[in-house]
């Protein structure tokens, strides 16, 4: 009788730790791999996440059965700040609103970046590959992701270009490109080098290349090592091009953009044959997957129910389409939603932890000061292991910060528009929302706006969890939280990046050069080469 007593509670035991196992923050061992995919300039409402009249079944798959939608996901305002965050663990306008050109300094060497850290695991294996959009700096050879903890890279290095064979995007005229842009017509790179003809000829739309260059990755990894997968894919950022005839959504799906829709429907393929690849090869059980939006959505993008577009700093700027998806995720929080506010620079600690790297810090110094990252862990909150919130004051923008999950401050938005499910555009209207004045104010993505209704004299405060779409300021009401968020804000706009390098350092260390034909021909890139025996 004791016998089989012990082992109904041995059995009982050993069930009740499983549950356990299943419902804690972190699974007992790391993930064998990690996939993070960010779709530029992607709107809120452009997918089935959020739109179940959209052309991506395999996204709402993924997110509404198999994963947990991250409501409240903030990103910077546009791309390449999103994307230096993620990499650094620094809140973006700590990684100052630079759209980093390509021979610039914007993610500075003395960051340790998430692909250094996987590879500083105890007994690490962890292989670092980089598919797709670069638009983080590349003053130096050195800045290069295949000499950053990155194993293989393939994409451009660039914040656009046309979707065809590596060609520089000439609707905006020496776009990122240093020296003659004349003669910069490529941006392409194959790990340290300009890509050769023969991967330039397989780029014959960007989308598709970058899914068959990760499944291939995928298919041909070593099973005995760990695999990030950083996938940042070009669509559906501008130019609006129909991708190949073969996979353009039919006329009469009513879409509010035929072409849009198009260019979604290949990234929504893409992400079914990377996420097939995984299953394939055994590795989806023990995969977690990050798909996010880098920005709000612009032009055809749409963010309905939320304000603003990408390059401002309302939510429709900030506020991204976003999940978590992957054999890894509990099976208990799969077909489930949060609404913990996540930064983007929290995935830095996230994966690391969960990598198990046995500290995850990065203090950088700047002159006597020890700068930290920014980013939290948020795997706890996230699997119901903590109710802390994450970041009592989060900084969306120079111009935005969040306060207690709740409060959101403005010191300078400009006039925009709301949205409908079928994109039509609704404006804020100049009786309810009056250019202030003081209310002419610049910025990199939007030089000319005319009509700032939220300024540091007239500044704006919202509720967004009760008024998600931003429609009743409340400053008035609220003085003292005003007063307390302009000041935290001020705090957290110093950046810590610098456009270049220490000039002495450069000098000591580099040859560079203001024609970079000479080095590359007519592909843009880095303006610097470590000296010949000149070592990191």
């Amino acid at each position: 009788m004791r016998r089989s007593f012990m082992r109904e509670f041995s059995a009982t035991v050993v069930v009740g730790w499983a549950i356990l196992l299943e419902c804690t923050s972190v699974k007992a061992v790391p993930p064998k791999a990690i996939l993070s995919i960010f779709i530029d300039d992607l709107g809120f409402y452009d997918t089935s996440v959020y739109n179940p009249d959209a052309p991506t079944p395999h996204l709402q798959e993924l997110s509404h059965e198999q994963g947990m939608i991250l409501h409240r996901h903030y990103v910077y305002k546009y791309c390449s700040p999103t994307r230096r965050a993620f990499l650094s663990g620094r809140f973006p306008v700590h990684m100052t609103g630079m759209q980093a050109p390509t021979c610039s300094n914007w993610l500075p060497l003395d960051y340790t970046l998430l692909s250094q850290k996987l590879k500083a695991a105890p007994g690490s294996t962890w292989r670092n590959h980089f598919v797709g959009k670069g638009h983080l700096g590349y003053q130096t050879m050195d800045h290069l992701p295949i000499n950053r903890g990155f194993d293989s890279h393939v994409g451009y290095l660039g914040g656009a270009e046309e979707y065809v064979y590596g060609d520089n995007y000439f609707g905006q005229p020496g776009h990122d490109c240093p020296g003659k842009p004349a003669h910069c017509i490529k941006d392409f790179w194959y790990n340290g080098e300009p890509a050769p003809p023969n991967v330039i000829d397989q780029v014959f739309y960007s989308t598709n290349y970058y899914t068959t260059t990760a499944t291939q990755i995928i298919s041909s990894h070593n099973m005995s090592e760990s695999l990030w997968l950083h996938l940042t894919y070009q669509g559906v950022h501008a130019p609006y091009v129909e991708p190949p005839v073969w996979e353009q959504i039919p006329n009469e799906t009513g879409f509010w953009d035929q072409t849009f829709g198009s260019m979604l429907k290949v990234v929504d393929t893409g992400i079914k044959n990377v996420t097939e690849a995984l299953h394939a090869s055994g590795l989806w059980e023990d995969t977690l997957v990050l798909i996010s939006s880098d920005n709000g959505g612009i032009g055809p993008g749409n963010n309905f129910p939320l304000r603003g577009m990408k390059a401002t700093p309302w939510e429709g700027g900030t506020r991204v389409m976003a999940f978590l998806t992957g054999g890894y995720l509990p099976a208990s929080f799969r077909g489930t939603s949060t609404n913990a506010f996540i930064s983007v620079a929290d995935w830095y600690p996230t994966f690391c932890t969960l990598a198990g790297v046995a500290d995850c810090s990065d203090n950088i110094i700047r002159g006597n000061a020890s700068l930290p990252i920014d980013g939290v862990n948020v795997w706890p909150r996230i699997t119901n292991a903590s109710s802390a919130i994450g970041h009592e004051f989060l900084p969306t923008t120079e111009n935005g910060i969040i306060y207690a999950e709740q409060w959101k401050y403005l010191s300078g938005a400009p006039a925009t528009n709301w949205y409908t499910k079928n994109d039509t555009h609704i404006a804020d209207n100049r009786t309810a929302w009056p250019c202030q004045s003081d209310g002419r104010m610049h910025t990199v993505a939007a030089p000319a706006a005319s009509c700032y209704v939220c300024t540091k004299a007239q500044p704006c405060l919202f509720d967004v969890v009760n008024d998600p779409a931003e429609r009743v300021n409340l400053a008035a009401t609220h003085k003292d939280i005003v007063t307390m968020l302009a000041a935290k804000l001020e705090g957290f706009s110093v950046p810590q990046a610098n456009a270049s390098i220490d000039s002495a350092i450069l000098a000591r260390d580099y040859d560079c050069v203001k024609d970079i034909t000479a080095w590359w021909g007519n592909f843009s890139g880095p303006c610097c080469k470590r000296k010949t025996g000149v070592h990191p």
